[in-house]
């Protein structure tokens, strides 16, 4: 039946063979026809590797072979299928190389599968961590949800790691104890922690970046009074130093192809890294300009003159119209309701990194000679009473710090799953 299928319908017998080849009905594939296939893919690979190499009239000779097999399993000819695939079998197994033992062959396909991703990587799609609150409720950075007082189970764990990404954290003072210092550090290169050393030359690690670590301990009820309003706490002995999940950042998917087809947009959520940057690395101490990748809302163009007033991003002397920055500035929950703020002049004069002060305006340059020097505005979500590092700080970003734009949020499976606005 298959076989007059092929005769009369030669597209239809192509999709046919198809999906039983290589979907779950190839469980169902005989024997012989799967024995063909494997011989086909095997003189299939032999001839693409050795080619530029095997004598004319033995290239032509593998040739045949392979086009009247793949003809024979086409037509489902079981007697000529079996008869052609015992002939190459024999032939490949008595030449250097034309039969891969298992491991060869996986060891093969990993590296293709590891090219392939490195490729997509570098020049299509990367993948990128959120470890601050700076683009909060938008885009999750690590969170701290306390659990002061009581004791997750097994099956809680799983399904926060499952569902959040997330990981219980429990210490107990061994002995009275005070927190004297908080340092931000990156762990094989991926993971954001905050060392918390103590007075006694102790130290924990808080899987979280220093401000959400300090927000963490700030929020805690203090033991003493006097420090209910620093981070920096004392701890008696047998007391809970910390006991929380802490959730992991959004892992976002960024197009780094993007660009090269379309300009940045106002109001969308862009990654860049911190090159060349010197005010990042003055503000945090962590020499960030290196090449950390920073994840923020653009939102100022090349000759944009941009201010802030009445908790409104001013751009080119009106209201900024995009929805995105529109209701960070309306201040409507779950987004602070303070709107956007400048720095507080003449705060700038204290410290030149100050960018974007009360009272001034700021116009973003464009030059056209060298247009990987074009500044852009980047401000965070959350850029108001939580202090959000961002270009009211440090400045504009250039155009070659760019990566591109956030466009999907990958994991935890969170509200905010899916493309990202």
């Amino acid at each position: 039946m298959l076989a007059s299928l092929y005769h009369k319908c030669s597209p239809l017998n192509a999709l046919l063979v198809y999906l039983i080849d290589h979907t779950l009905i190839a469980w169902f594939t005989p024997k012989w026809r799967k024995q063909g296939n494997l011989v086909l893919k095997a003189l299939s690979r032999y001839i693409n590797f050795h080619s530029d190499v095997m004598p004319a009239e033995t290239l032509e000779e593998f040739q045949c072979g392979r086009n009247e097999l793949r003809a024979a399993l086409r037509t489902w000819d079981k007697e000529q299928t079996e008869k052609l695939s015992a002939r190459w079998e024999s032939t490949l197994k008595s030449t250097p190389g034309g039969i891969l033992s298992g491991l060869a062959e996986n060891v093969e396909v990993l590296f293709v599968i590891i090219a392939i991703f490195l490729g997509l990587r570098c020049y299509i799609l990367q993948p990128f961590r959120i470890p601050t609150g700076s683009m909060q409720p938008s885009l999750n950075g690590i969170r701290s949800i306390d659990q002061s007082g009581e004791e997750a189970t097994f099956a809680e764990k799983v399904g926060a790691m499952i569902v959040y990404g997330g990981s219980y954290n429990r210490e107990i003072a061994n002995q009275t104890k005070k927190i004297v210092k908080f340092r931000q550090k990156t762990e094989w290169k991926l993971f954001t922690v905050t060392e918390v050393l103590f007075n006694d030359g102790s130290t924990i690690k808080i899987p979280a970046a220093e401000a959400e670590t300090q927000r963490y301990f700030l929020n805690r009820k203090a033991s003493i009074p006097s420090e209910q309003h620093t981070p920096f706490r004392t701890f008696k002995a047998g007391e809970e130093i910390v006991n929380a999940r802490f959730d992991a950042g959004d892992l976002i998917i960024v197009n780094k192809m993007a660009y090269h087809f379309r300009k940045p947009e106002r109001g969308e959520v862009f990654v860049f890294d911190t090159r060349g940057i010197s005010g990042i690395s003055a503000g945090t101490g962590t020499g960030q300009e290196g090449g950390t990748h920073y994840v923020k809302r653009l939102c100022g163009l090349p000759t944009d003159t941009i201010s802030i007033a009445n908790k409104h991003l001013i751009v080119n002397g009106e209201q900024a119209k995009e929805p995105t920055l529109q209701r960070v500035a309306a201040g409507k929950a779950p987004y602070q309701d303070c709107g956007y703020i400048a720095m507080p002049a003449p705060r700038h004069l204290l410290d030149t990194r100050y960018y974007l002060t009360e009272g001034n305006s700021v116009l973003l340059k464009k030059d056209k000679t060298k247009p990987w020097l074009n500044e852009y505005l980047a401000l965070g979500d959350n850029s108001t009473r939580q202090n959000s590092f961002d270009s009211r700080y440090w400045g504009p970003v250039h155009q070659y710090n760019i990566v591109g734009p956030a466009s999907f949020c990958l994991w935890p499976f969170t509200e905010h799953w899916g493309i990202i606005p």
